[in-house]
């Protein structure tokens, strides 16, 4: 096998210039399918980390009617009223926390205009772990505060103690919560109540219930169900918990993952291709040497063997390039992400099994292009390859 592959190398050496534009086909290949699937798989990691930081606890109650999916018609601009008083007598639920999201006409200096709020519960910043970055969070008797996230607070130009006006009524900036929390950071986030009063409305887009310790996620969920068909004669709110929700994103990511996967390693067949043409070049041009390899006793076998060889190193060369290509375009990706947002978005998707599975797929692809033209090459007449001028 030493000699085999000693053989196969120096046919390659031999030709380096057809050969390195041979493996660049591969490794163009190889590059678009390590960087797309570990993209997928920063996402799909990044996704997960989210959901572990809310808690696997915690249900959402939201407009609309998802049956266990994304399916259905859903807004969180909605709003919908609930009992939380009779809601918080379910048993097995231990916290609930209420979120309403309006466009509200905002003053702040010089600049003004209409932003996003998030009216809340006070408690709402202990489901989303709240990092503050100055200040403090608002609480019951807070009225006239609001808190902004980081990039909400750098776009107005304010700070801890400074004052703006929101639909013409004067809001004290109490706290600045920091890039590292799950919450929206464009957002200003003030006191329900007083969204309420300011726009003179009632109801919530989103309700968090936390279950609590010992009680199960699912039966929990079932029983909140069950209160509001009682409550409100139809079900027109749906229940999610955070394994399910978890559940459906990773699957609808895993499936964009293998669809990009798929469309790049549509590239990596063309470099295969490259590689059958070049090996069939290499057949033409060493007829006469494999001739007198096959006169001094080569098996057909220890001559298809050497041509496979050359095409899989061709594969496995080109796989190597473009695997490491590809793993430092997920870093910079993920960099990338970091400094734009000011926090760790995406996670490193270059694993282990990445790095083998390119590795061995781009030698098997190679070898399997090789194939025909080493089995070409095998079929040869001895005396007619001696003869091929």
């Amino acid at each position: 096998m030493r000699d085999f592959l000693g053989i196969a190398v120096r046919g390659l050496l031999h030709r380096k210039k057809r050969s390195w534009l041979t493996i660049i086909g591969i490794l163009i290949g190889i590059t678009a399918v390590v960087a797309l699937v570990s993209l997928g798989t920063s996402m799909q990691l990044a996704v997960k980390r989210s959901f572990e930081e809310l808690g696997y606890d915690v249900m959402m109650i939201v407009p609309g009617e998802l049956g266990g999916g994304f399916g259905g018609p859903i807004s969180f601009r909605t709003s919908f009223e609930i009992d939380v008083e009779a809601l918080s007598d379910v048993e097995g639920v231990a916290e609930i926390g209420l979120m309403d999201y309006e466009s509200v006409y905002v003053k702040a200096g010089t600049q003004e205009g209409f932003l996003d709020a998030l009216g809340a519960s006070e408690n709402i910043f202990s489901f989303f772990k709240v990092e503050m970055k100055a200040g403090r969070v608002f609480s019951s008797g807070d009225r006239d505060a609001v808190v902004l996230g980081a990039e909400m607070a750098e776009e107005l130009g304010l700070e801890v103690g400074d004052t703006l006006e929101i639909e013409g009524r004067r809001f004290t900036v109490i706290g600045i919560y920091s890039s590292d929390s799950r919450l929206d950071e464009d957002v200003i986030i003030m006191p329900l109540q007083a969204m309420h009063d300011l726009l003179g409305k009632k109801g919530v887009s989103m309700v968090f219930v936390r279950a609590a310790p010992g009680y199960d996620v699912g039966e929990v969920a079932e029983r909140i169900e069950d209160f509001l068909y009682r409550t409100r004669g139809r079900l027109d709110l749906s229940v999610q918990t955070m394994e399910e929700v978890h559940e459906v994103v990773q699957q609808t990511l895993g499936i964009l993952g293998a669809f990009l996967g798929g469309i790049a390693g549509i590239s990596l067949l063309v470099g295969g291709i490259g590689v059958m043409n070049t090996m069939y070049t290499a057949v033409l041009e060493r007829t006469r040497e494999i001739g007198v390899m096959k006169a001094v006793g080569a098996r057909d076998s220890q001559i298809m063997m050497i041509f496979l060889l050359e095409s899989g190193l061709m594969g496995l060369t080109g796989g190597a390039l473009g695997t490491g290509i590809g793993a430092l375009l997920n870093v910079v990706t993920v960099f990338a992400a970091k400094k734009a947002l000011g926090t760790q978005v995406l996670e490193y998707g270059i694993s282990w099994w990445l790095v083998l599975g390119a590795l061995g797929f781009s030698f098997l692809v190679g070898s399997l292009a090789g194939l025909l033209p080493a089995r070409a090459a095998a079929k040869l007449d001895p005396v007619e390859a001696l003869r091929y001028e």
